[in-house]
């Protein structure tokens, strides 16, 4: 978090990863039960924050028109459930997000967006809620939010209130690739219903542990997205886009993030990351291609 001009602040939203994730069968609310490890990009959105007295916000950013009709946008149910837990429904603030990730991809940008706006409006407003407090008050607005709070690599169980963090989990090149396309998780989520066959989810009695690259590589490559196969019988462009990656020189392990349709491929190094990002580009220029270090940010 870092200072603006006229007592603002500015928060980084960044785009979520799960290297691995398991869903399980829906529960009678409808939830469905996750297991994944998840890390975080230094690639991501920008929320600045201002003193105002009555709360707004403004959508700025390449990717700001495809929330320009959303009037409940997780930045403001972020701040309205701070408020609410500070019981000071009064305070206000300028709000400025932009939006730097696409929307609907499977990179928790959303989510990622209220996790900043809880982190910054805590601060701004002088609430001195904890990390964990702030994760919990994350949870009444959305699945993903309360990771997104500690933005550090972690293990992610129940429904996303459970967080584990990974101890000693090093930074991991690679580049993410978005086709374009937008893609609903209760859309996924009911194509996997359909699919059938669920194993329940049995909780991890360690945290995984993974102090060099190789470790953590093969943590990584022992998994899988359980979501991968329905997402792609919904969009066929996941399919060509992990077929892109696969293929690529430095590529160590390509898979989907969340409900897709983002994908990520680890690489060798930072270069090669980078190298391949250029490369993909030149084949592909209506798809958007980052180059990062996943590991924590927050």
């Amino acid at each position: 978090m870092s200072a603006d001009q006229a007592g603002g602040l500015t928060a980084f939203a960044p785009a979520k990863i799960n290297l691995t994730l398991r869903a399980g069968p829906p529960r009678a609310d409808g939830y469905h039960p996750v297991q994944s490890l998840v890390v975080f990009a230094d690639w991501g959105d920008t929320l600045h924050a201002a003193p105002a007295d009555e709360l707004s916000l403004r959508l700025d950013g390449p990717h700001a028109a495809a929330l320009a009709d959303d009037t409940h946008n997780l930045v403001l149910k972020a701040a309205w459930a701070l408020r609410a837990a500070a019981d000071q429904p009064g305070l206000g603030a300028s709000l400025i997000l932009e939006k730097h990730l696409p929307v609907a991809s499977g990179i928790g940008g959303g989510s990622a967006d209220a996790a900043a706006a809880l982190r910054v409006l805590n601060t701004l407003w002088d609430l001195n809620f904890s990390t964990r407090e702030l994760a919990e008050i994350g949870g009444v607005v959305g699945a993903d939010v309360p990771a997104c709070v500690w933005s550090r690599p972690l293990l992610m169980e129940g429904i996303g209130e459970r967080i584990r963090l990974l101890p000693a989990w090093p930074e991991l090149d690679a580049i993410i690739v978005n086709p374009g396309k937008a893609l609903s998780t209760a859309d996924v989520f009911r194509a996997w219903d359909t699919k059938g066959g669920h194993l329940a989810i049995e909780a991890l009695a360690r945290v995984p542990v993974a102090g060099d690259n190789a470790v953590a590589l093969a943590l990584a490559t022992a998994g899988h997205n359980d979501l991968e196969e329905p997402a792609m019988t919904l969009e066929q462009s996941i399919k060509d886009v992990l077929g892109e990656l696969n293929r690529l020189a430095g590529g160590r392990l390509a898979r989907m993030s969340g409900s897709g349709a983002s994908c990520f491929a680890l690489t060798d190094s930072a270069d090669a990351a980078r190298e391949s990002a250029a490369e993909l580009a030149q084949r592909h220029p209506g798809w958007t291609i980052q180059p990062v270090k996943l590991g924590g940010v927050a």
